[in-house]
């Protein structure tokens, strides 16, 4: 693992990595870089560490680097803080470097807006002023790091956890690539399969073609009288007038009724949601 910060939490200009363990112990030197992408490109798979994938991959990505990997120490701070019953509390680097070293824990700042394309890095760590005297952000992140994966060791099932930090730090990767990226729309091919879906949209602002279908033969199926199919106080008397009492509309609950009625519905409630 390599963790990676700024060289000063105020600026973007200059970065600094330095390989880590997986306790979070150090194992090589400290490695000087003139700014963040250059520092990010590294021979090899490897997982990154650093304080938010939020803050850093988004300048990455712009700068044509791709991450496989990495340890989210912001969203990973949130998860702990949730499993040890303190929601809500300051979950950054400065944070969580203000509680080990006893001193006020700063509030996390606002949430920035993505920095459009072409833009500097000079905002990239504008953050709140760390709380505690001699803050250095690499070795911020890796003793942050280090007691959290102490933390983790104490929770109910420590590899389960360890499973989903992995899985929340994947997830902070792809929204960022989506971010930068966007995402692929096109408004007649989405338009072509609610059609398909659905039937052609009513002229006079009724339900779908599909929709109004089913509605009839519901109501066919309950003798000829007309419910909202959407409705499960309707759907429930309408069961109740065949003598058949039921608890809920919940699918599993209709599923364990023998009546006409019960595919048609569960159909419409499908459909219905889309």
């Amino acid at each position: 693992m390599l963790a990676l910060t700024a060289t000063d939490p105020g600026s973007a200009q200059g970065a600094r990595r330095q390989r880590v363990g997986d306790g979070g112990q150090p194992l090589g030197p400290v490695e000087e870089f003139p700014d963040l992408a250059s520092a990010a490109r590294s021979p090899g798979p490897v997982r990154w560490l650093w304080p938010a994938t939020a803050e850093v991959y988004p300048h990455l990505l712009r700068a044509g680097i791709r991450v496989e990997r990495c340890y989210d120490l912001e969203l990973t701070e949130a998860l702990l803080l949730g499993a040890e019953g303190r929601w809500g509390q300051p979950r950054s680097l400065a944070a969580g470097w203000a509680r080990l070293a006893g001193a006020p824990v700063p509030p996390d700042p606002p949430p920035r807006a993505a920095v459009p394309p072409g833009n500097g890095q000079g905002e990239l760590f504008d953050l709140a002023p760390p709380a505690a005297a001699g803050f250095d952000p690499l070795q911020a992140l890796i003793r942050v790091y280090a007691d959290q994966q102490a933390r983790i060791d104490t929770v109910p099932h420590p590899a389960r956890f360890r499973l989903l930090v992995a899985a929340e730090s994947a997830g902070a990767l792809v929204a960022a690539e989506m971010g930068v990226d966007g995402l692929p729309w096109r408004a007649d091919v989405h338009d072509e399969l609610l059609v398909d879906l659905l039937g052609e949209p009513s002229p006079v602002g009724g339900p779908p073609r599909r929709l109004a279908e089913l509605a009839g033969r519901i109501a066919e199926a309950f003798g000829g009288q007309r419910i909202h199919p959407e409705s499960p106080a309707e759907i429930l008397r309408a069961f109740q007038r065949d003598g058949i009492s039921l608890p809920s509309t919940r699918a599993w609950v209709l599923r364990g009724v023998d009546h006409p009625a019960v595919p048609l519905l569960l159909e419409y409630k499908e459909l219905y949601r889309i």
